[in-house]
């Protein structure tokens, strides 16, 4: 199943634009010689773990990208505020971060829009990236996003820091990892473990990186044409018929 899924993510990488679905940045060098790399951050604002994300990043001239939970946007609005007035980007994870298999697409399209509302309420911010809980999503969900103009964004580097029960483990892990021009890094700020990683990042003084925000990669000029919607909805219904089981959940790592 595993396999089955990474094919159809793989598919669904080819035949879609990047304002629709990004799962890796460009592998190809940039103008400047460095390497971009995205920092993505979910599952918060955490009143403890996130402030000190935020001064790790401040103190290493890091730009992320916050996927941020609308029921904990609501506990701290202040955390949330100070994401946006520090340079980095919000993205929306829902607004409870429920279990994706007992989310029915109308419920999750709902909270997208009540989370969007929010961080437009709280920041003036008008949040076009969406990253569903775990990556998963049903054909309806997908369909149901690209009408609200999201992109869906995913990651191609995940440590599961939410596994981790210690700081040496994130240690032992960024020390084999390797930057790769494009990656998207999957981290979580709901416990401590990406600020162990952030850390040992700004000690490397990594200078031929550049870490920057999603949307630094997107064309927001890009238009959704109907046409081209209803084109991508036959495929993807093709899909979902010869392969239904496995289109449970297309996008899972």
């Amino acid at each position: 199943m595993s396999a089955l899924r990474q094919f159809f993510k793989s598919s669904l990488k080819a035949m879609l634009p990047p304002s629709w679905l990004l799962i890796q940045g460009p592998q190809s060098a940039s103008s400047t010689g460095a390497a971009e790399v995205a920092l993505t951050i979910d599952d918060g604002p955490h009143p403890e773990h996130t402030p000190r994300v935020l001064d790790l990043l401040a103190s290493a001239g890091m730009k992320a990208t916050f996927f941020v939970v609308g029921d904990s946007c609501r506990r701290y609005p202040d955390v949330v505020r100070r994401i946006a007035a520090e340079g980095h980007e919000l993205g929306n994870h829902t607004w409870f971060h429920g279990e994706p298999s007992r989310t029915s697409t109308a419920t999750f399209l709902k909270e997208i829009q009540q989370t969007r509302q929010l961080l437009r309420d709280l920041t003036g911010y008008d949040c076009r990236l969406t990253r569903p809980p775990k990556g998963e999503l049903t054909l309806g969900k997908m369909l149901g996003l690209w009408r609200q103009q999201q992109t869906i964004v995913l990651w191609n580097v995940d440590p599961k820091d939410y596994a981790m029960h210690d700081r040496n483990e994130m240690l032992g892990w960024s020390k084999k990892y390797h930057i790769r021009n494009g990656d998207i890094v999957l981290l979580h700020d709901d416990q401590p473990y990406s600020a162990t990683f952030l850390d040992r990042l700004a000690a490397q003084s990594l200078k031929q990186t550049h870490f920057i925000t999603v949307s630094h990669w997107l064309s927001r000029h890009e238009v959704m044409s109907v046409d081209r919607q209803r084109e991508i909805g036959r495929n993807l219904s093709t899909h979902e018929e010869q392969n239904a089981a496995a289109l449970k959940s297309p996008l899972a790592s």
